[in-house]
């Protein structure tokens, strides 16, 4: 689903073949390339919360590892694509499926264009 999404918005999409990096996704828009890891997350609590899990077995994925997550929530056919940075040093995030302090991020695929 988030590789249709970045294919559909003219992005060019790799993924990575032999290894087992810590993104699932290689994004590029012109001289903009982005590693993105992909999350997918499940309605929880009256079908309003979802928890999304940011973190590895080993520890908390850095800047390092990618750039970018992308947060899908497969029933609502929605992402959030959201910086590695919003949710540093944090083993996951809980957002509302109608409005949340992540908001700006979802099916905003504009700020991986810079």
């Amino acid at each position: 689903m988030a590789a249709h999404a970045l294919a559909s918005a003219g992005f060019s999409v790799s993924v990575p073949i032999f290894t087992a990096p810590a993104f699932d996704l290689v994004a590029k828009w012109g001289r903009a390339i982005h590693a993105i890891q992909v999350k997918s997350g499940a309605l929880h609590h009256k079908q309003k919360s979802i928890q999304w899990m940011t973190h590895t077995p080993s520890g908390f994925y850095t800047e390092e590892d990618c750039s970018y997550f992308a947060l899908v929530l497969i029933p609502r056919d929605e992402i959030w694509w959201v910086p590695v940075s919003e949710v540093a040093g944090k083993k996951s995030i809980c957002t509302n499926a109608e409005k949340d302090t992540l908001q700006q991020y979802r099916g905003n695929l504009s700020q991986l264009k810079v």
